[in-house]
């Protein structure tokens, strides 16, 4: 991060926006706070954050949306169907089951609100990325310092720490004292790409701190810790456009869109081992809208009507299939 701003400064603010000479000579080691006043170094931090989380946002926010809903679905859906449907119809070719016909009016909201909170979200985090570039995290700049092996193994943790902490700060978000925080982004019940940003400032820094936090008790190298918050940053894309991977034990955008649709399941953010643990996890493919697996969808329905009637005190009695036959044949029968 330092040298991406070292270069930011001497290489745009100085000459295209000031207009002077750089004040300091580009090295890769040279600590660009010592360059620049503490005010510079902010807003300049600021202005990157946003502009960098603009460009995520817009650039694979638009190539997904383009994609997968305007490409193939305007295309291969019949445009005359306006219901929303779990299951595409028969001459559809969308790999996205999860289909509906987008609201022009909730994705001009969508851009809209992403466009202030980054903003206001950039200006949050750049106050604890300038204190990082200080000196007060525990990012390194040398392999040498840790070794390949924790290099290779720190992302994995990184995930880790980072979804165990978000798992709970978003459940409490969902508490009723402090929804009215995480409401806005809810208001989305039929998500799009262009909903991956739409947060209450407060809502989305709430869920950027485990970051700060692994940076601030876990070693991490700091090229490595920029090119993984930008994975996150685009995983966050990813969970809001409705395209899913069946990958066991993943949180995907099917899990996403069912938290959105059912409210009280799927918290997780990268992975469901947490919601497992503590009972909040709904499996998406035997859910609306993504009721794919008929065969796993009809053993789920048969298993909650036996724990229904077990809970009323019924036996479930066993179906006789034989073919009907009159006592006095089944006497011949027996004769």
């Amino acid at each position: 991060m330092d040298e991406l701003l070292e270069i930011v400064n001497v290489y745009v603010v100085d000459p295209l926006i000031l207009g002077e000479v750089a004040s300091t000579v580009h090295a890769k080691d040279a600590p660009w706070s010592e360059d620049y006043s503490r005010t510079r170094q902010f807003f300049v931090l600021w202005a990157f954050l946003y502009l960098s989380s603009m460009f995520v946002y817009v650039l694979f926010g638009g190539l997904t949306f383009t994609l997968f809903f305007v490409q193939r679905r305007q295309t291969n859906l019949d445009p005359g169907r306006k219901e929303h449907h779990a299951i595409p119809p028969a001459n559809a070719l969308t790999d996205n089951p999860a289909y509906w016909p987008w609201d022009n009016k909730q994705l001009r909201n969508e851009l809209w609100v992403s466009t202030w909170s980054l903003f206001l979200m950039a200006g949050m985090t750049a106050c604890v990325d300038l204190y990082f570039l200080l000196g007060g995290s525990r990012l390194y700049n040398s392999i040498d310092e840790y070794g390949w092996a924790y290099f290779l193994a720190s992302p994995f943790l990184f995930l880790f720490f980072t979804d165990a902490l978000i798992y709970w700060i978003h459940r409490i978000l969902h508490w009723p004292s402090v929804y009215w925080l995480h409401k806005l982004h809810h208001k989305y019940k039929e998500t799009t790409p262009w909903s991956a940003f739409s947060f209450h400032p407060l809502d989305g820094f709430a869920q950027s701190v485990p970051y700060h936090l692994f940076a601030l008790f876990f070693p991490m190298h700091s090229r490595l810790y920029t090119a993984t918050l930008m994975v996150v940053g685009l995983w966050t894309v990813n969970i809001h456009d409705r395209m899913t991977l069946r990958l066991w034990g993943v949180n995907g955008a099917a899990h996403h869109t069912v938290h959105h649709v059912a409210f009280n399941y799927n918290y997780g953010q990268y992975f469901t081992w947490s919601d497992h643990v503590f009972g909040t996890f709904k499996d998406p493919h035997v859910s609306w809208p993504y009721e794919l697996d008929e065969a796993e969808l009809e053993k789920n329905k048969q298993k909650e009507q036996a724990e229904r009637r077990a809970a009323a005190g019924k036996q479930v009695q066993p179906i006789d299939d034989s073919p009907n036959v009159s006592p006095k044949q089944s006497n011949k029968k027996k004769q």
